[in-house]
């Protein structure tokens, strides 16, 4: 018999009998030695299969780790340049700083975009946990980003 079998063995009698002592008739004390004592076989049973390791090992469902962090950065600084083009555009409305120099930040800005937007095609797919991501595209239709 091999080893694993022995400690199903152990742990369904244990329990077989744990459920026998929950409903036979007896006096309270005794049922309460009869489970301790059988949590000695059950602990053993549960430690020869296994089962305290893989509780142990399963991931915390809480965490949920990123796969695309680089994609995931360059769409902020994305967003972070979009809300500097924004206020340079007001400025320019405004007329509070000079009309020259914020023209000047706007092209800047304008360029910045573009090589931003080339990033994100570069980093689009590409994970950043080492796993690529190979998924067809071609119901994106032409001319996204």
């Amino acid at each position: 018999m091999t080893y694993k079998l022995r400690h199903v063995i152990v742990l369904l009698f244990a329990l077989v009998l744990g459920a026998v002592a929950m409903y036979v008739e007896m006096n309270p004390l005794l049922r309460v030695l009869v489970a301790a004592f059988l949590l000695i076989p059950i602990i053993y049973a549960a430690e020869g299969l296994g089962i305290s390791k893989l509780l142990n090992a399963l991931p915390d469902p809480s965490v949920r780790h990123r796969r695309f962090g680089d994609l995931r950065s360059e769409v902020i600084l994305l967003l972070d340049l979009v809300r500097r083009l924004n206020w340079l555009n007001f400025d320019l409305e405004r007329g509070g700083r000079p009309e020259d120099d914020v023209k000047a930040e706007i092209a800047s800005a304008e360029r910045r975009l573009d090589e931003i937007l080339t990033e994100i095609r570069s980093a689009a797919g590409r994970s950043s946990t080492g796993i690529e991501v190979n998924e067809e595209r071609e119901d994106l239709g032409a001319g996204v980003l």
